[in-house]
């Protein structure tokens, strides 16, 4: 038996591989772009319309993948039994003739493929699971008139809980009577039942384009969006089963046979992967959970593996920098692309939004946090909820003192599986102001949040940041963003004023604020004192040894190697 299906096990290893390590952190995203309750009216809100049963199990698994490793699994495992499933109907289709059965994983490495976009959901493999599981139904049928009656009736109901995959079964028990009976009659019927199922939704759900419901499931984030990947799983979940019933006898030994078929499932999934797999965007969404997370040493470690060069994971980075209280020695030991890598602009996209938004949070702008949590929230494509986004509305409303909305929040993740026990223990907080202030993290940024209203806006960061820190002097990260957000202006006029509000206590001056300070030095027209402000006499020496060494035209690669650390690199050779 497992001599077998050895290579099914070895595809359900690979992909439980590349999705619970390499790839984890897609998992992670779509576990977060989503909310699954456990109450009866999410159940029938969700299996109510065309495709719903297989959105509600498709959200069922993809809550499991807050752990990457448990949530590939359940992947692999799906993955697996489609393949089955395919196999097992192609082999009933050419009456156990077809003997190139390495095909029959063609339709579950293209689910692989498409699930590499973070904007696909295990809805599509679950409900091509349902097709050919109901193909294979009809197939153990022996009696004609027996399959005719399972199946008039299987459409409307597959398309019901699977949506517009129900064209795979319709297709494939085609051609299976059109090859035992030539039968008109029966396309004709099977084609109008589905037609008719179609047209029946319509009238039952008026909200929607009869092209919406024709291609119902919500296998996909973007309505009306059908990518090459999902054209690719429907064509070839529809072809290779088909194509096994005109295929020759091999003459080939089975050997020979299994050997080619590996080496071309090989070639396939690194051709497949090479041109489906995201690593970029891979990047940015580690960056992405490991902020959520506050794996701020992870970020530190990522970045010096690989430095990060994206707006938003240069931003997770200078965050990380920030909590680690080392944003103003080392923010130019890595590369940065000015102010967007510090605090991104709004933006109408969930990622995006997101990552600002926890900077803000982190910095003590609370309802600026809050704006943007829900704004991400709401620019999800498929109009579901975010449980990363109402934990969030949670902590902002208890910071902020807005109980009774912090308890709706908290009420329906209570209805969650992963986040039931962190909401019943801030449920019990919200309970106390005592605990609050004294907690660690929210009795913190309700003394850093400000205490008078403003309009926010985002041409006046740093005015916000300034009154931010004036309000209390010991919000050290407030104080950092300000003076990085000036540097990375290169506006260091501003700089220098910005640096003068601090009463300083300590003698170091940061590695990046002396390069700073080693440059205005040298500018004249600045008519500024430095006092107790002057830069190292090292650091002074350095910098003039950057500007002898630019005026007599040394290459940008021979000063990236001895000073792409520094300050004056970014200064002269980065835009910001």
């Amino acid at each position: 038996m497992f001599k077998s299906y050895w290579s099914s096990a070895v595809f359900c290893l690979f992909v439980w591989i590349f999705f619970g390590i390499i790839y984890r952190h897609h998992l992670h995203y779509q576990e977060e772009t989503q909310l699954f309750l456990f109450t009866g009216a999410y159940f029938g809100d969700s299996v109510m319309i065309p495709g719903g049963l297989t959105s509600y199990i498709s959200c069922f698994i993809t809550q499991f993948f807050t752990d990457s490793l448990a949530g590939a699994f359940l992947l692999a495992l799906l993955l697996l039994v489609l393949q089955i499933l395919a196999r097992k109907s192609t082999v009933l289709l050419s009456d156990g003739k077809c003997c190139f059965r390495a095909l029959s994983f063609v339709p579950a490495i293209f689910c692989f493929f498409a699930l590499m976009d973070e904007n696909f959901t295990p809805g599509i493999v679950v409900a091509l699971i349902f097709s050919f599981l109901s193909t294979v139904a009809s197939l153990l049928l022996k009696n004609n008139r027996s399959r005719l009656f399972f199946i008039l009736p299987a459409i409307p109901a597959l398309y019901f809980a699977a949506g517009f995959s129900a064209v795979v079964f319709v297709f494939l028990s085609l051609v299976y009577a059109w090859r035992k009976e030539k039968s008109v009659f029966f396309a004709l019927a099977a084609i109008s039942v589905y037609a008719a199922s179609v047209y029946c939704a319509s009238l039952v759900f008026e909200q929607y384009s009869l092209t919406r419901l024709f291609f119902a499931g919500e296998y996909y984030r973007f309505p009306q969006i059908y990518p090459l990947a999902l054209i690719l799983v429907f064509v070839a979940s529809i072809a290779i089963p088909s194509a096994a019933v005109f295929m020759p006898e091999a003459r080939q030994s089975k050997r020979i046979r299994t050997v080619a078929g590996s080496i071309f499932l090989c070639l396939l999934t690194v051709c497949g992967v090479s041109e489906f797999a995201g690593m970029k965007k891979e990047e940015v969404l580690a960056y992405n959970y490991f902020s959520r997370m506050k794996k701020w040493n992870s970020i530190l470690k990522t970045a010096d593996g690989k430095a990060p060069d994206s707006p938003l994971s240069v931003a997770a980075l200078n965050l990380a920098l920030s909590k680690n209280n080392t944003l103003s020695e080392f923010m130019f030991h890595y590369f940065q692309n000015g102010t967007e890598g510090l605090l991104p602009e709004f933006r109408k996209d969930y990622v995006t939004n997101m990552m600002t938004g926890e900077i803000y949070y982190h910095l003590g702008l609370i309802n600026t946090a809050q704006r943007f949590a829900f704004e991400a929230m709401e620019s999800l494509p498929d109009r579901r909820k975010s449980v990363r986004s109402i934990r969030r509305l949670a902590e902002t409303s208890l910071i902020n003192g807005q109980y009774e909305v912090c308890r709706k929040y908290l009420s329906i993740l209570r209805k969650t599986l992963f986040y039931r026990k962190w909401a019943e223990e801030t449920m019990k907080l919200s309970e106390s102001e005592e605990k609050i202030d004294s907690h660690e993290e929210y009795g913190l940024l309700r003394r850093f949040r400000p205490q008078n209203d403003f309009l926010f806006s985002e041409h006046e960061k740093d005015m916000i940041l300034g009154m931010l820190y004036r309000q209390n002097n010991r919000n050290r990260a407030a104080y950092e963003y300000l003076l990085a957000f000036q540097l990375l202006k290169k506006d260091l006029k501003k700089f220098y004023l910005y640096y003068r509000l601090k009463n300083r206590t300590d003698t170091a001056v940061p590695e990046s604020y002396g390069e700073a300070l080693a440059v205005i030095s040298r500018q004249k027209d600045m008519n500024l004192q430095f006092h107790d402000s002057a830069p190292e006499n090292r650091i002074v020496e350095a910098f003039v040894d950057f500007s002898n060494r630019y005026r007599n035209n040394c290459s940008e690669k021979q000063l990236f190697e001895m000073y792409g650390k520094t300050y004056w690199y970014y200064l002269t050779f980065r835009s910001n």
